[in-house]
């Protein structure tokens, strides 16, 4: 059944009946005309008009703005029915209304045409402005609860099923809105869907449909198991903990056969890199190979957990994500060249220590800077970081023993609104975004959510120069006035000690280390001359005796000469003395003042005043929430006015059923290990991110906490499962797998400790070049705190994928690991690479000297870099291009470079 109307102009538009879900609802009560709030923004939402790239931007598109994924249906009202003095709709020829002719693309428009003219959407819009645009009562139509049928299936690969989707509103009605829905499958290589709701099989795996009617979220589950006509057989294999145990049952109901176990060569490789983020020696490969120890995994799982690479690239990771940077201005008395290390000190002092992971939440989200102590002892403490500034940088181990990380609190942005994002982040594995202005259809978090658990985190007080600080904190003033007084008390002291007993001193150790000076040549000319008349004696035994003589006459004078220099080394001494005395005090004034702005300006502590309440600004207005209250919850919590409100997080991160604590850092802890996390990306633990492996995934958290938060059980849990230690090979029967880890999944190698295994692979190290700041020598790369200015070091992180930390970015993507040609060449054709293979003190020049035969020197460059012995054919290989090399060292550089741009070498396998 069909009618033509005539639009804008003379065009013929044929309107074709459609099945409509507003005709009846699911129990039967007949619904005549559609509702606005119910379908007409269902409509908007299903087609994308009020997507945020669309008219729900937050200026809109060329005029016409709705709200956001219809958030607002009354201000929506408005704009499409009186908006621009009503011109978008026409009563009294519905078909002509410009909301019609423009969405089906019957005159131009920006977003072109969006529906057709024969379809439900254009059915519901002219129904709507047929029944005379009603506006209906919005809480009624509220979203009580979304159904999807079926809500999991299992379907083989090419067929096809329809999904029905039910919604029951506010006023007890049930309707079938699958027209009015928009899905999307996140894994449109297992299984796509259409825009009717039909789901067609594709490959093989699990993944997940998101469907939404207007913002309300709800999930299907389709699982494509492997076909038993494959061919290939699903072979059982046995568990080795519980770990196993979930991962085998889920490759089973998809009839994945899972990949063998890797051998002890590729074990060894894959777990001291994952642990340590260093390679096995070639001594340890040596040994574990030779070894028939039944524990022997075991026990090398336990030996790489206790090593101090372990502490530093875990350190490295949780830098990365709690943003250790941005650490203040001069003016605040805080610089990333004092305070990047001392945080990654911390860290890494808590991590060798293996504190509770819940310890090391609370010490730091719970951080002060006295830390109970009065002004005067956390005064001592500053003072000692500022007198630690030195090489060796002692201000780091004075800054470790602390028990909290003020540290964390004294960073920009790192408190309020700004402060709550990155925290839920770093802690929650949560993204909490979008909640600033909105709710977003990817999750569930709204403004009030957000604003009422950032309420816990607005009484810590916000370091920096602020103009009124000696007047609000009058007491720290006091001190620094002191502080002040003292430095120039120092400063002038050191002045007078220079001009009096230092210009005395130093014109006396002038005159003695002269007169030292000439002693020593000629105790130095005699105890030669003695030297050589021993020589003489050697050879001319008749002349011995008396040559002998002589010779200890020299020694003699020698030694009485040695003796009067003594009195002379005295004065050089008190005038070294006196110049690191008075140089010590110069120091002190200089810093105390600089002391003194970190006392005033930076100190951490939680204010009394609760008055302070979060809000956020926006295109959309501003909203503020008055009341405190934890994500998830749905009561708020009374703080009184003499406590830190973020005592209350910190009690609620430790309570067993915290949905997001523990299961944030198992899923990273996991990611690390196997490339991407249960629940994928690991940092958005969202309700529309499901996890691919639940189960496992809340058994892992239960024993986690079970345990005490142990991280190194957690980490030695799965290092033990058969899951961990299976080949990177894959067969012809679960090569298809992307996420059930039917084999160990390829991943690059963290840009770090790709620069470390480079320098211990070629037998060389890299000079920081930050002596400016009191860095030490021999810093590994994993164990830098900020880019340094070695410009080959500062470059090859930038390609690999260093994050920069920034504080407006709350992501673990911020860590690239993603590959590029760059990457490619930067390793195959950099001259500093090359360089360090033809080091003459490298690697490859060591082997060249120790090792006698050409089969034990390419057994060394293999062992060095990719930890194993070569095959028959690669060693046949070598020989060859050994025998046809300018040198044998050439040669070997040449093996060594061909090593190092292998996939073994760079890719983690």
């Amino acid at each position: 059944m069909s009618r033509a109307v005539t639009g804008f102009n003379g065009v013929v538009i044929f309107l074709f009946a459609a099945v409509v879900p507003y005709s009846a609802s699911a129990e039967g009560d007949s619904i005549e005309h559609p509702r606005f709030s119910r379908h007409v923004i269902a409509t908007f939402s299903r087609v994308g008009c009020n997507a945020g790239t669309c008219h729900g931007a937050v200026k809109g598109q060329n005029g016409f703005r709705l709200s956001l994924f219809g958030a607002d249906a009354e201000s929506d009202y408005t704009q499409v029915v009186r908006g621009d003095a009503g011109r978008r709709i026409n009563r009294a020829e519905p078909a002509k209304s410009l909301i019609l002719l423009k969405a089906a693309g019957l005159i131009p428009h920006g977003g072109g045409r969006v529906i057709k003219r024969t379809s439900s959407e254009y059915k519901v819009l002219l129904d709507w402005i047929q029944s005379g645009t009603p506006q209906d009562e919005i809480a009624r139509s509220k979203v009580e609860s979304l159904t999807v049928t079926p809500a999991e299936q299992t379907v083989a690969p090419g067929k096809d099923y329809a999904l029905r989707i039910l919604a029951k509103f506010a006023d007890g009605t049930v309707e079938d809105v699958t027209s009015l829905c928009s899905y999307e499958s996140l894994g449109p290589h297992v299984a796509t869907v259409e825009r009717s709701g039909r789901v067609r099989a594709k490959g093989i795996g699990d993944t997940t449909v998101i469907v939404r009617f207007r913002a309300e979220p709800v999930m299907a589950m389709i699982v494509v198991p492997r076909p038993q006509s494959d061919g290939a057989p699903f072979v059982d294999v046995q568990p080795r903990n519980f770990v196993d145990e979930h991962i085998l049952a889920k490759l089973k109901r998809l009839n994945i056969p899972a990949s063998q176990l890797a051998d002890d060569v590729t074990f060894l490789r894959r777990v001291s890199l994952d642990v340590t983020g260093e390679l096995p020696t070639a001594t340890e490969v040596r040994d574990f190979l030779g070894s028939s120890d039944p524990n022997k995994q075991k026990k090398k799982i336990d030996d790489f957990l206790d090593r101090p690479g372990y502490a530093a690239l875990w350190t490295l990771k949780f830098c990365d994500i709690l943003g250790a940077s941005d650490f203040g201005v001069y003016a605040d008395g805080m610089k990333k060249e004092y305070d990047a290390p001392r945080f990654t000190g911390w860290v890494r002092a808590r991590l060798r220590e293996n504190t509770p992971y819940d310890q090391f939440a609370t010490r730091i989200i719970t951080a002060t800077s006295r830390e109970g102590r009065n002004l005067k002892e956390w005064g001592d403490e500053v003072i000692a970081l500022h007198e630690g500034f030195t090489t060796p940088r002692r201000d780091v181990e004075v800054y470790s023993r602390r028990k909290t990380l003020d540290l964390y609190w004294q960073r920009r942005s790192a408190n309020g609104v700004k402060g709550t994002l990155q925290l839920a982040h770093s802690f929650l594995g949560l993204r909490l975004e979008c909640a600033q202005c909105h709710r977003h259809p990817h999750d569930v978090w709204q403004q009030d959510d957000l604003l009422s658990f950032a309420n816990f985190f607005m009484g810590v007080r916000t370091p920096g120069f602020q103009g009124q600080n000696a007047k609000k904190y009058p007491e720290s003033a006091k001190l620094v006035e002191e502080f002040t007084k003292q430095a120039k008390q120092l400063t002038e002291q050191a002045k007078k000690l220079k001009a009096g007993e230092g210009k005395k001193l130093d014109s006396e150790a002038k005159k003695a280390k002269a007169a030292f000076d000439k002693l020593n040549r000629q105790v130095m000319q005699l105890v030669t001359e003695a030297d050589r008349l021993e020589a003489q004696a050697k050879q001319k035994p008749a002349e011995a005796v008396q040559l002998n003589e002589s010779a200890r006459q020299k020694r003699d004078e020698a030694k009485s000469l040695k003796k009067l220099t003594e009195p002379l080394q005295a004065v050089m001494t008190r005038d070294a003395e006196f110049k690191k005395r008075v140089g010590a005090m110069e120091r002190k004034g200089k810093f105390l003042p600089e002391a003194g702005k970190r006392l005033l300006h930076a100190e951490i502590f939680s204010k009394a005043d609760k008055k302070n309440f979060a809000s956020v600004t926006s295109p959309l207005g501003t909203q503020t929430s008055e009341q405190f209250r934890l994500l998830g919850e749905t009561s708020s919590v009374d703080i009184a006015n003499d406590e830190d409100p973020r005592r209350h997080v910190a009690e609620w991160l430790r309570r067993p059923d915290n949905p997001f604590f523990a299961k944030a850092i198992v899923n990273r802890v996991w990611a690390h290990y196997f490339g991407r996390g249960i629940v994928n990306p690991p940092d958005n633990l969202s309700p529309l991110n499901p996890p691919s492996h639940p189960e496992l995934l809340a058994e892992l958290c239960r024993q986690f906490i079970k345990n005490g938060y142990d991280l190194k059980w957690l980490h030695r849990t799965i290092l033990s499962s058969r899951t961990y230690q299976q080949s990177s090979l894959a067969t012809q029967a679960n090569r298809m797998d992307r996420a059930n880890y039917a084999y160990f999944y390829f991943r690059r190698l963290p840009a770090e400790v790709l620069l470390d295994t480079l320098n211990q692979a070629t037998g060389t190290t890299e000079n920081m070049d930050m002596r400016y700041s009191n860095w030490p020598e021999g810093l590994k790369t994993v164990e830098i705190p900020y880019m340094p200015r070695n410009s080959f070091v500062t470059f090859m992180l930038e390609q690999f994928g260093r994050p920069k930390r920034n504080s407006a970015i709350q992501c673990d993507c911020e860590r690239d690991s993603n590959a590029s040609i760059l990457q490619v060449m930067s390793f195959a054709n950099h001259p500093h690479v090359w360089q360090k293979i033809a080091d003459t003190s490298g690697r490859v020049a060591k082997i060249s000297k120790l090792e006698t035969t050409v089969s034990d020197r390419i057994d060394a460059v293999f062992l060095s870099s990719l930890s194993r012995f070569p095959t028959d054919d690669e060693r046949a290989a070598c020989v060859k291009y050994l025998i046809d090399a300018e040198s044998p060292e050439k040669g070997l550089q040449g093996v060594m470079w061909s090593l190092l741009n292998t996939r073994e070498f760079l890719l983690q396998h």
